[in-house]
């Protein structure tokens, strides 16, 4: 550290995901980006040369990223349990044993799969939110590296049927690699859009699109489980230097955006009314969203999005509270 000070040169460390919306949001003019994985390096500097070539595009299309897994694994799937007794959890792979750990009842369990299940369980998620809000699906895929790539086609064609069988329109959809959905998201933006992915490229990815859409923290998120359990939160999480702020100024200096926070709480309201048939209270979940985004588009905006609507001479940046009242003026 003091070599690099003595030089006059700065240095952070970060997380690769917020490496990538550095890069789209707020790059710097001279940087070394340093990523310790090929695989992630790789994709960064196919980010960078089509930032060069291409410039960053119109902030007009929306994006949705689809992530198949949990737990910072490339597997598909995931699943969480508590054990159901005292015992020795073994991992099996193909019917070869990869871990196994000693556990007592009621511990937690995190378990990767990449069965044929949960495979069809995602597909058939991701289809029916692109069919249902009208959007094209984009499907990553390592060809190359893919051991079940045979099971995701024939998935592929067995969701298709079971939703056309269902009277529900299989949405469009291509099947590309990692890298060109990267550079159809940066190049071509399609106007709505989902790009189902795995776990480590659906992390850099949604870090990307947030940051071409705004910031970070305008990223919502909805994860779903098999049967039907569905958890909206705000993925990521408040700026250090803005927490630490809030509180020695006892509240007082809050500058923090809301939005993603608001549109799990109007994500999981509308999926509420929709599955009791409260039309009200789905009613009421749109007209939410509906407020936050004309109060960004009226240009009233928390710091983090300054200078990224369509008409940045006419933007007003306030702290949380007045970007909450002015949500509220407009949902009343």
């Amino acid at each position: 550290q003091k070599q690099i000070e003595d030089l006059g040169l700065s240095y952070y460390y970060e997380l690769i995901d917020a490496q990538a919306a550095r890069i789209v949001s707020n790059p710097p003019e001279r940087a070394i980006w340093g990523v310790p994985d090929n695989t992630t390096g790789r994709k960064l500097l196919k980010l960078v040369n089509q930032l060069r070539e291409f410039g960053i595009p119109s902030r007009g299309a929306h994006v949705s990223i689809s992530r198949m897994s949990a737990g910072g694994g490339d597997q598909y799937g995931s699943f969480n349990m508590a054990a159901k007794e005292d015992g020795i959890l073994k991992v099996i792979v193909d019917g070869d044993e990869k871990h196994a750990r000693r556990v007592r009842k009621g511990d937690p369990m995190l378990l990767m799969s990449n069965d044929r299940e949960a495979i069809k369980d995602w597909v058939l998620q991701v289809f029916r939110d692109a069919s249902r809000k009208d959007k094209e699906v984009y499907f990553g895929l390592k060809r190359e590296y893919m051991e079940y790539d045979e099971v995701y086609s024939d998935v592929i064609t067995e969701v298709r049927r079971e939703l056309a069988s269902e009277h529900t329109p299989p949405p469009s959809f291509m099947i590309m690699r990692p890298s060109s959905q990267l550079k159809k998201m940066i190049t071509d933006p399609p106007r709505n859009a989902l790009y189902p992915s795995q776990n480590l490229d659906g992390d850099i990815f949604s870090d990307i699109s947030a940051a071409l859409g705004g910031s970070l923290a305008t990223a919502s998120s909805i994860i779903e489980s098999k049967d039907g359990t569905m958890l909206f939160e705000a993925p990521h999480g408040t700026a250090h230097d803005l927490y630490l702020k809030y509180l020695e100024t006892d509240g007082r200096d809050a500058h923090f955006n809301p939005s993603a926070l608001i549109f799990a709480l109007a994500n999981a309201l509308e999926t509420l009314g929709e599955r009791e048939g409260n039309e009200a209270l789905s009613h009421y979940a749109v007209q939410l969203k509906a407020a936050l985004t004309d109060t960004v588009d009226g240009g009233i905006v928390t710091a983090d999005l300054k200078g990224k609507t369509v008409n940045p001479g006419s933007e007003k940046v306030v702290d949380m509270a007045g970007f909450l009242e002015a949500v509220d003026a407009l949902l009343k």
